[in-house]
């Protein structure tokens, strides 16, 4: 479990700031003063008194019955599906899996197949790890949104992070990025402490925790890091002597931090496939950035504004911005020239930026606070309710029990496509996964998909052992007009001579044809 770095768990308001932006150490109590902490209701001390720790767990509750809140609605999509593929190999299986494809993923499928050797793989089971890890993040933002500006700022930074579509929709993934995102919060909370009282825990808890992320999603993790150097750039370095010497101790704590993202990215560096399918950034892809990002333009163009809105002239808050926009700074640049811009490559910021919408909630006033964040979860009802349909994760696997089981005869058989843009393996694991037995044999298939270090199945040559079934059934990926599309020459050949398409079902991201032999 991920857990923030230990400190003082507050910082009260009234401390000054030194114009170097470190925090000055407070007086020393009186007892006057004792007592009056005693009955604080703004979180600060050590020990929060039963009304902020019942306002912190608001929003971690809010978080937990919104991902358990149709859970199993949406049918499990291709990554989630690969995932699923991934934990029901062997051991040797997987090693040899990642040497050919998806590198970057096997310590996150290696942890998720420990798992689910006592969990199962029902998709509750798969999905459940992301709602815990969601529900920890929003403690962690609670907790430093408390920290920054009292028990009220933590409670609105917890409810934002909470009631965003996209939080709530990685907390029903089964993937890596629920655990990337609880990460990225405990890392800027870890840094925040760091910068203000530098030593060996905090620097191995940071070290740590930024390790962590790099190893579940290296690509995510140094765009993290890249936040983090320009806010200690911009904190520690105007300081000299001082200054310098806690960057430098920043550097050797993300140098550590970094290796095992360095490592896996020069792993999979000839994996170049599994990206190649990601469009370059054009103006279309900026003008819908928020709605990629946040699952909701309304909400996500609230946020971004309340965010910038929110940003200070304190040392906490330069780590904030650093954390919330420099990663985006660089990915949606960079993909105008490389295939590398897909908002989920970005999620680390949004512990970030819901700190920052709340600080500036917190500047206009509390009537005026409730009446914005009421208005953020109006916009984000629309948004919730459509990622928990049957094709809210974009792939409407589940209708393919509907479409075959009722209508397959004895004798039928069914074919899949052999390549595909990004996702050619979903097709058959929605097959295996949503279709129950008795089914139409997978004639072609003579080995597995990811056995033998081959992440798609292996085939008959040329189509050798189709025979000459009455019906075939064609299970793709899309809804092309044109079922034999994507197929070997031999394959495409022998199937598109003899049969003819009767009937098609489309649905978002899989296509089902039934053709019927012509003689």
């Amino acid at each position: 479990m991920i857990r923030p770095c230990s400190g003082r768990t507050t910082i009260s308001a009234t401390w000054p700031l030194h114009r170097t932006g470190t925090i000055a150490t407070p007086p020393a109590p009186t007892r006057a003063h004792a007592d009056r902490s005693s009955s604080d209701t703004s979180g600060a001390g050590p020990y929060p008194n039963p009304w902020t720790r019942a306002c912190g767990a608001v929003p971690a509750l809010v978080a937990l019955v919104l991902g358990l809140w149709r859970l199993t609605g949406p049918a499990l999509w291709a990554d989630e599906l690969a995932t699923w593929g991934a934990v029901r190999l062997s051991w040797s299986q997987l090693w040899q899996l990642a040497g050919s494809v998806d590198a970057v993923l096997t310590p996150y499928y290696a942890l998720m197949k420990a798992y689910t050797t006592v969990a199962g793989t029902s998709t509750v089971a798969l999905r459940l790890p992301s709602v815990a890890a969601i529900t920890l993040a929003t403690v962690v933002v609670s907790t430093i949104g408390r920290r920054l500006g009292g028990t009220g700022m933590g409670l609105l930074a917890g409810l934002i992070f909470a009631v965003l579509p996209v939080t709530s929709r990685y907390a029903q993934e089964a993937r890596s990025y629920a655990v990337v995102i609880l990460g990225a919060a405990v890392a800027v909370s870890c840094l925040i402490r760091l910068l203000e009282e530098p030593s060996r825990r905090r620097l191995v808890g940071y070290a740590a925790t930024v390790g962590l992320v790099g190893l579940l999603h290296p690509l995510n993790g140094l765009l993290m890091l890249a936040g983090h150097a320009v806010a200690v750039g911009w904190w520690q370095l105007p300081r000299r002597a001082e200054g310098w010497r806690t960057a430098r101790r920043w550097v050797a704590a993300a140098g550590v931090g970094a290796l095992p993202a360095l490592a896996l990215s020069v792993w999979g560096a000839g994996q170049t496939a599994q990206v190649s399918w990601i469009a370059l950034v054009n103006l279309g892809a900026l003008q819908a950035f928020p709605e990629r990002l946040f699952h909701s333009a309304a909400v996500g163009g609230l946020i971004l504004v309340l965010a910038v809105l929110g940003v200070r002239r304190a040392p906490a808050y330069v780590c904030l911005a650093g954390a919330a926009f420099v990663p985006l700074s660089l990915l949606l640049p960079a993909g105008t020239q490389l295939h590398v811009w897909v908002a989920r490559y970005v999620l680390v910021v949004l512990p970030a930026l819901a700190v920052l919408a709340a600080s500036a909630l917190t500047r206009v006033g509390r009537p005026s606070a409730v009446v914005a964040f009421c208005l953020m979860v109006v916009l984000a009802v629309p948004a919730h309710v459509t990622i928990r349909a049957h094709a809210g994760h974009s792939q409407d696997s589940y209708r393919i029990a509907a479409v075959i089981g009722p209508r397959h005869r004895p004798g039928d058989v069914v074919v899949f496509p052999d390549t595909h843009p990004s996702i050619p393996w979903s097709p058959r694991d929605i097959y295996e996964r949503y279709l129950p037995a008795p089914r139409p044999p997978d004639v072609l298939r003579t080995a597995p998909q990811r056995t033998d270090g081959r992440f798609l199945a292996t085939e008959c040559p040329d189509a050798g052992c189709l025979g000459t079934p009455p019906r075939i059934w064609i299970v793709r990926a899309d809804s092309s007009a044109d079922p034999l599309r994507d197929m070997a020459p031999g394959k495409r050949e022998r199937i598109g001579h003899g049969y003819r398409e009767v009937q098609r079902w489309q649905y978002p991201l899989l296509g089902i044809s039934l053709l019927e032999r012509t003689d």
